[in-house]
């Protein structure tokens, strides 16, 4: 059953659409355009919510009729997308990232490229930058929702009626709340999985029920319209990578689309959303937010993407590439006397039979290497040139006993590495130039008493265990301190690390705090074999506290002291990358460090010395 258009509700897709295409792009003055996908949730979830409504209460429901709606609206432009990225991606993709190509194009298809996502990594993360179909994890969602939705709706209408609004709000408060949680505690999780984003499209249903009456009043509209647009505005404007998303953060931007939706179809706001050319681009927003991503990979990975002339070429080539999807793929299927249900049936089933087989054919390349030179290869492989001994000595969970902690070096340790990541391959480097020592080192959890993030929930009881280990075991004189101190929250990270490091150095130990690794923010081995400027200008202040605040006698040490030129560093080192993702030393470069620190450590430390 057609419900009533509202122009309006198109604009409000522009409005959603363009900070996303904006902000992927790289224009940084739209640094929260990411809550762009929100706005899309919102209205997903009234304009479904409301059209199975009409059904189910004309007795016209059917979940079959539900789903080819679904057929004709979604398959069409993300087939035709998905066909693009399989022809392009040989000419774009490193072979890491070609090999796992198939397990996006399969999330993608089967809608679950949000738990794709969810596994391999976050969305703000290196490598989320080279992955040509990372933004179906919307769809995913999406679609997730619309599993549940039709059959959950019908249920509800047919058994709790008059109850049915107030079960959604509950559901709405649990998934809402559960987003509040896992943000904190697994980000990850909670920005790509269902159960912390249905909250979005259930503000957009709960809408739909007309729990609260319109009112008739025009200034009450504009007002609460005005603050929609403000606090959509508010999102995109004032949200970066850094907020904490989507949780408590994301309420804005729903909270935004749920005033517009609710309150100006007859307001000035919606007059300016009615303006049609910003409804043109809501017409076309599904496929300009399917084609803008994987066009801005591989012109970034094209390098074409350097400048404000790069970005602006891919906005608008974007723009084209969706209107001719929307003109020539979208409508036409939408066009039931050209695509009666049974032949849309047999197309979708023959596209999504082509898929398969590219897909397949892309699998048996496994990253197909010989496009490149040995060169380039060279520079691929240094993604494995990290510790060989993490996975057996580096913690990410738990507490562990002081009995795991490996011991590097000939004889007895005197020497400890206390860190989060930063320390793994500087233990075994350090191993390697014959010191002997103990590798204490654990993911996000920095040598700081009292302190850690909530995605560690177990720090605070590992430093404790691992500060008593060091003042109990005597032959351990000296404790080398790293950190990745750029990603830790300023005041309390550092007044924690300044009472560990002086404890420390109480109880006798010479205390020796290795200061943060120099970094271009992108992933070397990636930006090398791509052809990018190796140099980068590395100005760091995180350790600027530390210099200032921890007592004098203990000692610093800067690996950018010797593995730059002041601020001037190169992403290579002796023709090796310096890092093997986008902040960690590469062990070449964990052993080129490591002959240096090695000359501020006692005779003692070292059967080289």
């Amino acid at each position: 059953m057609v419900i009533k258009y509202r122009p309006d509700i198109d604009g409000l897709r522009a409005l959603a659409i363009l900070p996303v295409l904006l902000f992927h792009a790289g224009f940084t003055v739209v640094s929260g355009g990411y809550v762009g996908v929100d706005i899309f949730f919102v209205i997903s979830g009234f304009l479904i919510t409301s059209i199975l409504l009409k059904d189910i209460r004309s007795g016209s429901y059917s979940i079959i009729a539900f789903y080819e709606r679904r057929i004709r609206r979604i398959f069409p432009a993300l087939f035709s997308v998905v066909l693009f990225v399989l022809v392009v991606s040989p000419f774009a993709l490193l072979p890491d990232e070609y090999q796992f190509l198939p397990k996006e194009v399969a999330g993608a298809l089967l809608f679950v490229s949000n738990i794709v996502s969810w596994k391999k990594s976050g969305y703000f993360s290196a490598d989320a930058e080279e992955r040509p179909l990372l933004h179906t994890w919307s769809l995913g969602v999406e679609e997730q929702f619309y599993i549940f939705a039709p059959i959950l709706l019908f249920f509800l209408i047919k058994k709790f009626n008059r109850s049915s609004a107030l079960i959604l709000l509950v559901i709405f408060l649990a998934s809402f709340l559960l987003s509040i949680l896992l943000t904190h505690q697994k980000p990850s999780a909670a920005f790509y999985l269902l159960p912390s984003r249905a909250w979005e499209l259930l503000a957009g249903s709960l809408l739909a029920f007309n729990l609260l009456p319109k009112t008739e009043n025009s200034t009450v509209n504009e007002l609460i319209s005005l603050a929609g647009l403000l606090c959509i505005l508010a999102g995109v404007f004032l949200f970066d990578a850094t907020t904490p998303f989507p949780g408590y953060a994301a309420a804005l931007p729903v909270f935004g689309s749920v005033c517009i939706i609710y309150a100006a179809e007859k307001s000035l706001v919606g007059k300016i959303l009615s303006w049609k050319p910003v409804v043109f681009i809501g017409l076309i927003s599904y496929s300009l937010y399917l084609w803008h991503w994987p066009l801005i990979v591989f012109f970034r990975n094209w390098n074409l993407l350097t400048d404000s002339t790069g970005q602006l070429m891919v906005v608008a080539v974007a723009i084209i590439f969706a209107v001719i999807s929307w003109r020539f793929i979208e409508r036409p299927f939408r066009d039931r006397k050209a695509y009666p249900a049974r032949k849309l049936y047999k197309v979708s089933a023959w596209g999504f039979s082509l898929l398969i087989v590219a897909t397949l054919a892309t699998f048996t390349q496994g990253g197909w290497p010989e496009r490149f030179s040995a060169q380039t290869m060279r520079y691929v492989s240094a993604h494995k040139d990290s510790s060989a001994a993490r996975t057996q000595c580096h913690f990410d969970h738990g507490v562990p006993q002081t009995s795991q902690y490996c011991h590097f070096g000939p004889g007895k340790p005197t020497v400890a590495v206390w860190a989060d990541s930063h320390g793994a391959e500087l233990s075994l480097a350090l191993g390697n130039n014959n010191v002997s020592l103990y590798e204490i080192t654990y993911s996000s959890c920095p040598p700081a008493l009292d302190f850690q993030l909530d995605a560690r929930p177990d720090c605070i009881a590992h430093n404790a265990r691992a500060i008593q280990f060091l003042e109990q075991d005597k032959d351990i004189n000296v404790v080398i301190m790293a950190a990745r101190y750029q990603v830790y929250p300023a005041q309390a990270f550092y007044d924690s690390f300044k009472k560990t490091a002086e404890r420390l150095a109480a109880h006798g130990k010479k205390v020796i705090i290795i200061g943060p690794v120099p970094s271009a923010g992108v992933d070397v081995p990636t930006s090398l074999a791509r052809g990018r400027n190796p140099g980068f200008i590395f100005a760091d202040t995180s350790f600027a506290q530390i210099d200032k605040s921890v007592d004098p006698s203990i000692t610093r040490f800067m690996p950018a002291s010797v593995l730059c030129e002041k601020d001037r560093c190169n992403m290579l080192l002796n023709d090796h990358p310096l890092l093997f993702d986008d902040n960690h030393l590469s062990m070449s470069s964990a052993n080129y460090l490591a002959s240096y620190l090695v000359k501020l450590l006692p005779p003692s430390a070292s059967k080289a010395m």
